[in-house]
């Protein structure tokens, strides 16, 4: 398992390092490479955990629990973005990352005021201070990641032609591709909603 932890996070780095050095960088190569970092800080944390390193360093419980309601808002302006051909993020589209600052904001008590005693205690489970606060996360990320890829893959077979005629064959760019991440991540978080979570789970 850890391979492939490791292996997704060198992946989503190299694409990062990739998008971030390409000459002549399109809006839709910014938002892509954030959501590659995103999702590779995530993984790392994931790998932090299984490591055992949360118990050395305590103060790294909950830092990345917010991350997964910013997949749905990159999917969709990835996708948005790419139909559109603009280059710059309208400013209306920023508050698709407002739930995720909330959640940030809310969670600022435990990051700043906490003891590493009581996040370790906090994590196992020995104390639910945030038990409502991780009911209503999970069910935003369920909702967010499943609306937003029902979503783009709706939108995104409606611009099909529309894509296909922005993005030439011949220049070797095809977003089929596009489809069957949508198709993914809305798995992803459908398989989330059947899995089981203790109260704890907002720190992972």
């Amino acid at each position: 398992m850890q391979v492939i932890f490791i292996s997704g996070i060198f992946m989503a780095f190299f694409i990062v390092l990739l998008l971030l050095t390409k000459r002549g960088k399109a809006l839709t190569d910014k938002i892509l490479a954030s959501w590659m970092a995103v999702i590779g800080i995530h993984l790392f944390g994931y790998l932090l955990n299984r490591l055992g390193y949360w118990e050395i360093y305590p103060h790294l419980i909950g830092v990345t629990a917010p991350l997964p309601l910013l997949h749905g808002p990159f999917l969709f302006l990835y996708s948005k973005y790419a139909w559109r051909g603009e280059q710059k993020i309208r400013k209306k589209d920023y508050l698709h990352f407002l739930p995720t600052i909330l959640a940030y904001v809310h969670m600022s008590r435990f990051f700043f005021f906490y003891s590493a005693e009581q996040k370790m205690q906090l994590d196992r489970g020995e104390i639910d201070d945030y038990s409502t606060f991780t009911i209503i996360t999970l069910i935003a990320m369920l909702i967010s990641g499943i609306t937003y890829a029902v979503f783009t893959y709706l939108a995104t077979q409606k611009h099909r032609e529309r894509i296909e005629d922005h993005y030439s064959y011949q220049k070797g760019i095809n977003l089929n591709w596009l489809r069957i991440l949508i198709i993914s991540i809305g798995l992803v978080f459908f398989y989330r909603r059947h899995g089981h979570c203790a109260a704890r789970c907002i720190t992972r």
